[in-house]
């Protein structure tokens, strides 16, 4: 009797540990989309400057793009992996809308700054959110790989 009662013991806690990682997932994921969001949609003055961001002016005097660009594609690389690891999707369908992401919320910001006084839409920023979202790819690769593999 002792043997089944530490069996179930331990199942309980190990569901206990994925539902807390799950929450916590989608506590970054939530924290990621607010960030993204205030980046994406604040005045150019209260945005911190990239000019003296030397890392990334480099990264942009070497790909020849605006340092813009670079921040934009930072800024989507994770978008993909934390959608996954606080979905967990199951189903094929959720699973490509997964993918997809990165795309949709980059259109969904470029529609939105269209409409706003201060900001402008731009097709090059679409562009340089879909080049951050799939470079976020081999992190879901390497998220993925551990927790199956577990």
């Amino acid at each position: 009797m002792a043997a089944k009662t530490s069996i179930k013991k331990k199942s309980k806690s190990k569901v206990s540990r994925r539902a807390n990682r799950r929450w916590l997932f989608i506590t970054l994921f939530a924290a990621y989309l607010g960030t993204s969001a205030y980046l994406l949609f604040a005045t150019g003055d209260s945005l911190p400057q990239y000019k003296k961001m030397g890392f990334v002016m480099q990264i942009a005097t070497y790909l020849k793009v605006l340092p813009d660009k670079v921040l934009h594609a930072a800024l989507f690389v994770p978008i993909i992996p934390l959608a996954w690891a606080a979905v967990k999707p199951k189903y094929a369908i959720t699973k490509i809308l997964l993918l997809w992401s990165g795309l949709l919320f980059g259109a969904l910001t470029e529609i939105v700054q269209h409409y706003l006084p201060y900001r402008t839409g731009d097709i090059a920023d679409l562009a340089a959110d879909v080049v951050g979202s799939v470079l976020g790819i081999p992190f879901l690769l390497i998220f993925i790989f551990l927790t199956e593999n577990k």
